[in-house]
C-alpha cells in the first residue's frame, strides 16, 4: 500500500489496532478515527514511531452524521487522498429479546452501524473516484449467520449494513472501488476473556474451560487473533485483492463451514 491512504474508524485496542500497525507497515499513511482523543492520540503515536508512516488522529463520533461527513474530508485534506476506507466501529447494542427492545438503544445502534458507516463509506468513495478507484471494508459478525436469541439489535443492525455494502460494490464497481466484508470469529483479547468469564460465572466452569469448549467448535480448534483479521483487511484493502469485489470473507477459524 506504498503510496496510498486509508481510513480507519473505531481504532481503538484489538482489531483497530492490528489494522492499522498491519496497514502502515505494508506502505499506508493513516488517519485514524475514533472518538476518546487521548487514546487515539496515543495509538497514532505508536503506529507512527513503529512503521515511520504518517499516521493523523481524527476524533469522530459516527452515530453523528456531519461528524461521519467530515471524516473523508479532513483525511484527503491531512493526508491529500483516500484510497481505502476501513469501518472497525460498530454498537453492539443491549442483549434484549425483541419483544423488550428499547427503541432509543436500537435507534443508536442504527445510527452507528448503518448510517453512519454508510456515510462515512459513501464519502470516502467521492475522494476514491478522484484517484482512480479504492477499496470499503467494513467489519461484519458471524451473528448475521447464528441469529442468536438477544442480540436482534446488533444482529439486524449489522445485517442491514452488510446488505447494503453488496448494494454498493455493485454500485460503485464501475469507478474500480471495490467494497467487501471481513467477518471475525472469537476474537482473542479482553473482550473476549471478559464474556469467557462472564458465562463461566453462569455455569460454573472456568474462563478456560469455556474457552477451550468454544474453540473445540471450530474447524482449527482455535479462536482468531485481531492480526488474523488485519491480515484479510489488507488483502482486500490493498491492490492484492483487486479482483474481489461484493465478498463476506469470514476469518473464523472454521466456526462456520460452507
Amino acid at each position: 500500500m506504498a503510496g496510498k491512504v486509508a481510513i480507519i474508524t473505531g481504532a481503538g485496542p484489538g482489531v483497530g489496532r492490528a489494522c492499522a500497525l498491519t496497514m502502515a507497515a505494508d506502505g499506508a499513511d493513516l488517519a485514524l478515527a475514533a472518538r476518546r482523543i487521548e487514546a487515539l492520540e496515543a495509538l497514532a503515536a505508536e503506529v507512527s514511531e513503529a512503521t515511520g508512516r504518517r499516521v493523523v488522529a481524527i476524533p469522530t463520533d459516527i452515530s453523528d452524521l456531519a461528524s461521519a461527513a467530515a471524516l473523508a474530508d479532513t483525511a484527503a485534506a491531512e493526508l491529500g487522498r483516500v484510497d481505502a476506507v476501513v469501518n472497525v466501529a460498530t454498537a453492539g447494542g443491549a442483549r434484549a429479546a425483541v419483544t423488550d427492545i428499547d427503541w432509543d438503544d436500537y435507534r443508536y445502534s442504527f445510527e452507528l452501524n448503518v448510517l453512519g458507516t454508510l456515510e462515512v463509506s459513501r464519502r470516502a468513495a467521492d475522494h476514491m473516484k478522484a484517484v482512480g478507484g479504492g477499496s470499503i471494508v467494513q467489519i461484519g459478525t458471524l451473528s448475521t449467520h447464528s441469529v442468536p436469541e438477544k442480540m436482534a439489535i446488533y444482529t439486524s443492525t449489522k445485517a442491514a449494513l452488510q446488505t447494503a455494502s453488496m448494494v454498493m460494490a455493485r454500485e460503485l464497481g464501475p469507478h474500480n472501488i471495490r467494497v467487501n466484508i471481513v467477518t471475525p470469529g472469537y476474537i482473542t483479547g479482553d473482550n473476549l476473556d471478559r464474556l469467557w468469564g462472564n458465562i463461566a460465572e453462569q455455569t460454573g466452569k472456568t474462563a478456560q474451560q469455556v474457552s477451550d469448549r468454544a474453540a473445540s467448535a471450530a474447524a482449527l480448534n482455535r479462536h482468531v487473533d485481531p492480526e488474523d483479521i488485519a491480515e484479510a483487511v489488507l488483502f482486500l484493502a490493498s491492490e492484492r485483492g483487486r479482483g474481489v469485489t461484493g465478498l463476506e470473507i469470514r476469518v473464523d477459524a472454521g466456526q462456520l463451514i460452507g
